[in-house]
């Protein structure tokens, strides 16, 4: 991998009952931060929104803060991004909001649990397909036994290909005007 304008991208998962990060957050946060150093990168991007109504901050946030306190990233390394619901958020929103926008990545490292590989790597893929688009690379951590049994039970890969059917891989107008009409987290 060429090095030059790396992100880590660590998607986000969510909050245990008491409101702090969960088993497979954290683990996607250390691997997120070993490679981060391992490759030498420039940009380490969290994700997530505020999905409880007790949330004073998005998760986004509460993940970046992890990392700084824990791992000791500068802030300006660190990237937040507050509006992703879902995976499919994440991969329109990092491409709209850091990739085409400002941080000229070229290489896009995405770091998720191995229950939630598969998915992600077909969401992003198909938004990530334009000739232009960074280069993907992906990492799993090993995730939480109950996630692995509720991924077997998700349905909404199958939502994705159903809403993206008529889309343009890779047409961000073309995938979020889908969003907006077709998928519930996005259209209220």
């Amino acid at each position: 991998m060429n090095k030059a304008n790396s992100a880590v991208l660590c998607l986000s998962h969510e909050l245990n009952q008491l409101n702090q990060l969960s088993f497979d957050s954290i683990q996607r946060l250390e691997k997120s931060f070993e490679i981060f150093n391992a490759h030498n990168c420039k940009n380490f991007i969290t994700t997530g929104w505020k999905y409880k109504k007790e949330l004073k901050i998005p998760l986004s946030k509460i993940m970046a803060q992890y990392a700084v306190k824990n791992f000791s990233i500068h802030e300006a390394a660190i990237h937040e991004e507050p509006l992703a619901k879902d995976t499919i958020g994440e991969a329109y929103f990092v491409k709209r909001n850091f990739v085409k926008a400002n941080l000229h990545i070229n290489n896009l490292i995405v770091v998720t649990s191995d229950w939630h590989l598969t998915r992600a790597k077909e969401i992003f893929e198909f938004i990530f397909s334009e000739a232009n688009d960074p280069k993907l690379y992906f990492y799993k951590v090993p995730g939480e036994d109950a996630c692995h049994t509720k991924e077997a039970l998700n349905s909404s890969i199958l939502q994705f290909r159903e809403m993206t059917k008529f889309c343009k891989k890779g047409n961000l107008d073309d995938i979020y005007s889908k969003m907006l009409k077709h998928h519930h987290l996005y259209n209220d």
